[in-house]
């Protein structure tokens, strides 16, 4: 069951960190369709990594176990990613430089065209969105977006997975 575990939080890291590679390499790379394809792949992963740990089993799990596999898969899966990262990011975060300064270009024209924000507030709502958009490329800000995003995402995808695989045995003797 562990293994299975390790395989496809293995396969969906692989692949994320695969998707992110291109994204940050390939200037006409969708942002969107990263994210959405990243969330995809870890919802098969948990999917076919959770009905293999049934059958591993004997052909019932339980809806906590399921929880908890889908939930380290997903865990998997990050630590995955963020080791890629490092990888790319090694010494100073260069491999990153291209994208951040697009996503400063996107965050000016956006508080620019917001008409919500007062003119006079419009600098500091530029510096305060910029350096929280610096902190996303930095190895202590991505580990931690990814971290959250990995296990709520293999929460809630668990969640749907146990509706579907699982049995709950605290009324079966």
């Amino acid at each position: 069951m562990q293994k299975s575990i390790w395989i496809f939080g293995i396969i969906a890291g692989s692949f994320g960190a695969t998707l992110e590679y291109l994204f940050f390499k390939n200037t006409s790379f969708s942002a969107n369709t990263m994210y959405l394809s990243k969330t995809l792949i870890l919802a098969i992963c948990i999917v076919f990594g959770l009905v293999l740990i049934k059958k591993l089993i004997g052909g019932t799990i339980s809806i906590a176990r399921t929880l908890l596999s889908g939930m380290l898969i997903a865990f998997v899966r990050s630590a995955v990613m963020i080791g890629s990262f490092l990888v790319l990011y090694y010494p100073a975060g260069d491999f990153y430089d291209a994208k951040l300064q697009e996503s400063f270009i996107q965050a000016e024209k956006k508080i620019t065209a917001d008409e919500d924000i007062l003119p006079a507030d419009k600098e500091t709502e530029l510096e305060i969105t910029k350096q929280q958009i610096a902190s996303q490329y930095k190895p202590l800000g991505y580990s931690g977006l990814l971290i959250a995003e990995s296990l709520i995402i293999g929460f809630i995808i668990s969640i749907l997975a146990a509706a579907f695989i699982s049995k709950n045995m605290m009324y079966t003797e």
